[in-house]
């Protein structure tokens, strides 16, 4: 995972003590380049201006429900730019039902964690998702 935490990392959750928790577990894997936006509107623009520098985000971690624009639609946004098509995206949120996880990864997502959550089970789906993605 030591390449892995060398990518740059957008956390999205309107919650900002749920932001700087999961930011916190990221560093302590190991993860420096990290951002955060307080919803989706928020995170659209952030990731519009990184792919602009040249410099795309490469993991994004995500709520589901948030103001402005729900996660599952942020991840639709995502999955039709061509820069971040294939970016890795981890949903994390309380909501447990079947169809609304089923709904998230028909949007794209690419794994999903559930609140609340520990370092440990951050690292587990982020080395999951590297490993169906083929990345390292």
């Amino acid at each position: 995972m030591a390449n892995f935490t060398e990518r740059r990392t957008l956390v999205v959750d309107d919650i900002a003590s749920v932001r700087e928790a999961l930011s916190g577990c990221l560093r302590k894997l190991g993860f420096s380049k990290i951002n955060s936006a307080f919803d989706g509107k928020d995170a659209w623009e952030k990731l519009k201006e990184k792919a602009d520098a040249g410099e795309p985000y490469e993991l994004i971690f995500s709520d589901i429900n948030m103001p402005h624009c729900h996660g599952i639609d942020l991840v639709k946004l995502i999955r039709s730019s061509d820069v971040y098509a294939e970016t890795p995206i981890i949903m994390v949120s309380t909501e447990n039902e079947v169809g609304i996880i089923m709904d998230a990864i028909e949007a794209g997502a690419d794994n999903y964690i559930l609140k609340p959550f520990t370092p440990d089970t951050v690292k587990a789906k982020i080395v999951e998702t590297a490993k169906k993605k083929g990345l390292s």
